[in-house]
C-alpha cells in the first residue's frame, strides 16, 4: 500500500493551467448556449468546441470526442464542408487514439466523401493517409499498403511533404510488421531523405529511428545501433520526449539482443529518471519490465524482483487510472447532457410561447388576407365572366370564318385533284408518246446506218475492187522473166500485196453488212465465220449457242456479230491462244455472250484498246455491260450481257 501511494504522488497530473483554460472554454459555451439561434452564435459555438476537443485530446478522448461531435453537427447546420471535412478528420485520429480504428475508418470515409466533392487533393491524400494508419493498427496489411499507394500516387501532382512522410512511415511499418524488412527499409530511407531535405527534424529522428528498426529485423544489429543513436540526438534536440523515449527502449532492447546487459542497465535508469519527471507511467511500465529481465541475466535478484513488483504496481495503479478516467468522462457527459437538455427544455418553452403568439397572429391576418381575398376574387370572377362573355362572341364569330374557310378549302382541294389527274394523265401519255418517237428514232437510226453500211460495201465491192483487179491485171502483163533478179523479188511482193488487198477489201465490204446475217440470221452467220476460220488459223474455235427460234431484232444481232468479230480477232492478234470457246445464250431477260480462250491472259498493266472501246459504246447504246477477267489457271474470260 505505501508503494502504491507513492506511485500515484508520482504520477499525479498536474493540469491546473489547462484545466482552468478549459473550465473558462466551458463557460464561455454555457453562455453562448442562452442565446437565442443564429449564424454567428454557430460560428463561436464552433471556436469554443474546436477548442474544447483540442484540449482534452491529451487528457481524455472521451470529452474530445464529446466535443468534436457537437463540431460536427454545428458543421453540418452552417452546412460548412470545409470545416466538416477536418472536424471528420480529427474524429478518425481522435477514435484511432481510443483503439476504435473500425469507427476511424468510418467517419474518415466520410471525410473523404466530402473532399472528393470539393476537389480537395491534398485533403484526399491526407485522408489517405489516414485510412492507411487505421488499417495498419487492425493488422489489415494489405489493404493499409493499398490506400498508402493511392496517397503517394496522388502526392506525386499534388505535393505535400508532411503528408508523404506519413504515409512513408506507414508503409514501411507494413512491411515491417510483415517481416519483409528490405522492403521497410526502402521506404524509410525515401522516408529519412525527404525530412532531411526539408529539415524537419523530427520526421528526420523518427525516420532514422524506423531504419534502425529495419536493419535490426535484418540482424544488422551494429548498423541498427549506429542509426538508434543518430535518431536519439536528433529527437533529444526536439525535446519530444515520446521519440525520445521510444528510441531509447528501442536501443535496450538492441542491447539485451546483444548481451550487453551493462549498457541496456544504463540506459534503461536513465530512461527511468526521465519517466519519472515527465510522468509518463506508459514508459516508466515498460522500463521497470526490461530492468527485471536485465537485472535477473546479471544475477541481481533482490533488484530484479523490485523492478518486476513496482512493474506489477504500475499497471495496477495504470489499469485502475485508466478505470477511474473513464468514470469521469462519462460522468462529466451525463452532467453535459442533463444540463444540455435543461437548457433545451427552456428553449422548448420560450419556442412554444412565440409559436403560440405567432398563430394567434397569423390566424388574425389570415382572416384579415382572407376577407380581402374573397373581395379580390368576386371582383376577378365578374370582370372574367365580362371577358368571357366578350371571348365567346369573338369565337363565334371566327367559327363561322372558320367553316367558311373550311367550305371553299374543300372546294380548292377537290379542284386542284382533279387538275392532278388530268395533268398526270397527260404526263402520262406524253411519256409514252417519247418512248414511242425515242423507240422510230433508234429505228430509224439503225435502218440509215444500215443503208450506209451497203452503200460502203457496194462501194468497196464494185469500185475499190474493180481498181484493184485492173491493176493485177496490168501488173500481169509484165514479163518477169525481163527484169533482174532484185527486181522479180519486188515484182512478186506486188503481185502477193495485191491478194493481200483484194482479199481485205472483199472481207471488209462482207463484214460491214453480210447479207447472210438480214437474210439468215446471227447464228448461220457465225457458224460459218467459226468454219472458214478454222480451216487456216492457227487457233481452234468452238461455237455454242441456245438462241431461240425467234430472231432476236436486227439491231441486237447486227452488233452482236461485230462484237464476236472484234473478240475473235483481240484473240487471233494477242492471246498467243492455241483453242477459243464462244458461247451465246438467251434467256428470258438478256442475251449472254461469252469468249474464253487458253491464252497467256490479261496482262498486269491492262488498259482497252480502240477495239474493246467500240465494243463498250456498242453495249452503252443498248445498255448492256461488258466485263473481262483472267480465265484460271491461264487466258481471259470475256462476259457482255444485253437485256432484250
Amino acid at each position: 500500500m505505501k508503494k502504491l501511494l507513492i506511485v500515484s504522488c508520482l504520477f499525479a497530473q498536474v493540469c491546473l493551467a489547462q484545466t482552468s483554460q478549459i473550465d473558462s472554454l466551458k463557460q464561455g459555451l454555457v453562455t453562448l448556449q442562452k442565446q437565442p439561434l443564429s449564424r454567428d452564435r454557430d460560428s463561436v459555438a464552433c471556436y469554443f468546441n474546436k477548442k474544447l476537443m483540442e484540449a482534452y485530446t491529451d487528457i481524455q478522448v472521451d470529452s474530445a470526442l464529446q466535443y468534436n461531435a457537437a463540431l460536427i453537427t454545428l458543421c453540418q447546420r452552417q452546412h460548412f464542408q470545409q470545416g466538416l471535412v477536418k472536424a471528420y478528420i480529427y474524429a478518425g485520429y481522435l477514435n484511432r487514439v481510443k483503439g476504435a480504428d473500425f469507427e476511424s475508418i468510418r467517419l474518415l470515409y466520410k471525410a473523404l466523401l466530402i473532399a472528393e466533392k470539393q476537389n480537395d487533393n491534398r485533403q484526399i491524400a491526407y485522408i489517405y493517409y489516414s485510412i492507411a494508419h487505421s488499417y495498419y493498427n487492425l493488422n489489415n496489411y494489405r489493404k493499409s499498403l493499398n490506400f498508402c499507394e493511392k496517397g503517394l500516387a496522388l502526392l506525386k501532382k499534388y505535393p505535400d511533404i508532411q503528408t508523404e512522410m506519413e504515409i512513408l512511415n506507414v508503409y514501411g511499418s507494413n512491411y515491417k510488421q510483415r517481416k519483409e524488412y528490405t522492403l521497410a527499409l526502402k521506404q524509410y530511407l525515401k522516408f529519412y531523405s525527404i525530412a532531411k531535405a526539408s529539415r524537419e527534424r523530427w520526421y528526420e529522428a523518427q525516420s532514422l529511428h524506423e531504419i534502425g528498426w529495419a536493419y535490426e529485423g535484418l540482424d544488422q544489429l551494429d548498423k541498427a545501433a549506429v542509426y538508434y543513436q543518430n535518431a536519439l540526438k536528433l529527437a533529444q534536440s526536439t525535446k519530444s520526449f515520446d521519440l525520445e523515449s521510444s528510441i531509447l527502449l528501442n536501443l535496450i532492447g538492441l542491447f539485451m539482443k546483444q548481451h550487453k546487459w551493462e549498457k541496456a542497465l544504463q540506459y534503461s535508469l536513465n530512461v527511468q529518471k526521465q519517466s519519472v519527471t515527465m510522468k509518463n507511467t506508459s514508459t516508466l511500465l515498460e522500463t521497470q519490465e526490461k530492468l527485471h529481465r536485465i537485472y535477473k541475466k546479471l544475477g541481481r535478484t533482490r533488484e530484479s524482483l523490485e523492478a518486476y513488483e513496482h512493474y506489477i504496481t504500475l499497471k495496477d495503479s495504470l489499469n485502475r487510472e485508466t478505470t477511474e478516467a473513464r468514470i469521469e468522462t462519462l460522468q462529466a457527459q451525463y452532467e453535459n447532457v442533463q444540463h444540455e437538455n435543461t437548457l433545451k427544455n427552456q428553449q422548448v418553452q420560450l419556442l412554444s410561447q412565440q409559436n403560440k403568439n405567432q398563430q394567434l397572429a397569423q390566424t388574425r391576418n389570415s382572416l384579415f388576407v382572407g376577407f380581402l381575398g374573397i373581395l379580390l376574387a368576386t371582383g376577378l370572377l365578374f370582370w372574367n365572366n365580362r371577358k368571357l362573355q366578350a371571348k365567346n362572341r369573338q369565337i363565334n364569330q371566327q367559327k363561322i370564318l372558320l367553316e367558311n374557310a373550311q367550305e371553299q378549302l374543300a372546294g380548292l382541294n377537290q379542284s386542284l385533284e382533279q387538275r392532278v389527274q388530268e395533268r398526270t394523265r397527260e404526263l402520262s401519255e406524253a411519256n409514252s408518246e417519247l418512248v414511242r418517237k425515242n423507240e422510230e428514232i433508234k429505228e430509224a437510226l439503225f435502218k440509215g446506218q444500215t443503208i450506209e453500211r451497203k452503200r460502203v460495201a457496194i462501194e468497196l465491192h464494185d469500185n475499190l475492187s474493180s481498181l484493184l483487179s485492173a491493176l493485177n491485171m496490168s501488173i500481169q502483163g509484165i514479163n518477169p522473166k525481163s527484169l533482174p533478179e532484185h527486181e522479180q523479188i519486188i515484182y512478186q511482193n506486188i503481185r502477193l500485196m495485191m491478194g493481200n488487198a483484194y482479199a481485205e477489201v472483199r472481207n471488209i465490204s462482207h463484214n460491214i453488212l453480210p447479207n447472210d446475217l438480214e437474210n439468215e440470221g446471227l447464228c448461220n452467220v457465225l457458224t460459218k465465220l467459226i468454219s472458214k476460220l478454222n480451216t487456216n488459223a492457227l487457233i481452234h474455235f468452238t461455237l455454242h449457242t441456245t438462241l431461240p427460234i425467234e430472231r432476236l431484232p436486227s439491231i441486237i444481232e447486227f452488233n452482236l456479230y461485230s462484237i464476236v468479230l472484234e473478240l475473235i480477232n483481240n484473240v487471233i492478234r494477242h492471246s498467243q491462244a492455241t483453242e477459243a470457246l464462244i458461247q451465246l445464250h438467251q434467256t428470258s431477260a438478256d442475251v449472254k455472250l461469252t469468249v474464253l480462250d487458253n491464252g497467256r491472259g490479261i496482262q498486269p498493266k491492262f488498259e482497252q484498246g480502240i477495239g474493246l472501246q467500240n465494243i463498250q459504246s456498242r453495249l452503252d447504246a443498248l445498255g448492256g455491260t461488258f466485263q473481262a477477267m483472267a480465265n484460271k489457271p491461264f487466258g481471259t474470260i470475256i462476259s457482255v450481257q444485253i437485256p432484250v
